[in-house]
């Protein structure tokens, strides 16, 4: 029976865990690094590792191992993919960096500040598909054993 549901929802099952394993791991670095933990940062982009990367490259990942490589599902799911890495590495990531110099040479003292950390650095980008690669392969095994 739960092997079913995991096959039947096997993309959708994947990318969830991708993304909730990705925000975990974000609380697991702010508490290495001696950061207080904040769980209003789980709500926003921005980070290491990047969820967003690990999510749609959990999606990508899955569909292409259920409905095969040659799918037109999975040519959708790449672009997708392309679209959403992008958006995290170029627009969000000068969107930070644009908020940053607000924050520092325009706003005021007792003004809400912009938040500075909405896009994502290459790095983190890298490490969130690698999750998104571990959590569709493992689980891809679960049901396939």
């Amino acid at each position: 029976m739960f092997i079913n549901i995991l096959d039947n929802f096997f993309p959708l099952i994947a990318s969830i865990a991708a993304m909730i394993i990705s925000q975990a791991i974000k609380l697991i670095i702010m508490l290495l690094t001696g950061n207080k933990v904040n769980f209003v940062s789980l709500t926003r982009s921005g980070g290491m590792p990047s969820s967003h990367s690990a999510l749609i490259t959990a999606i990508t990942l899955s569909i292409g191992l259920k409905n095969g490589v040659n799918s037109s599902h999975f040519f959708l799911a790449v672009v997708l993919s392309l679209v959403v890495i992008y958006d995290a590495r170029g627009i969000r990531h000068t969107v930070g960096k644009h908020a940053k110099i607000l924050n520092q040479n325009v706003l005021r003292h007792g003004e809400p500040t912009l938040n500075e950390h909405t896009g994502h650095t290459f790095p983190e980008i890298i490490a969130g598909i690698c999750i998104g690669i571990i959590i569709s392969l493992a689980m891809y095994n679960m049901i396939s054993f």
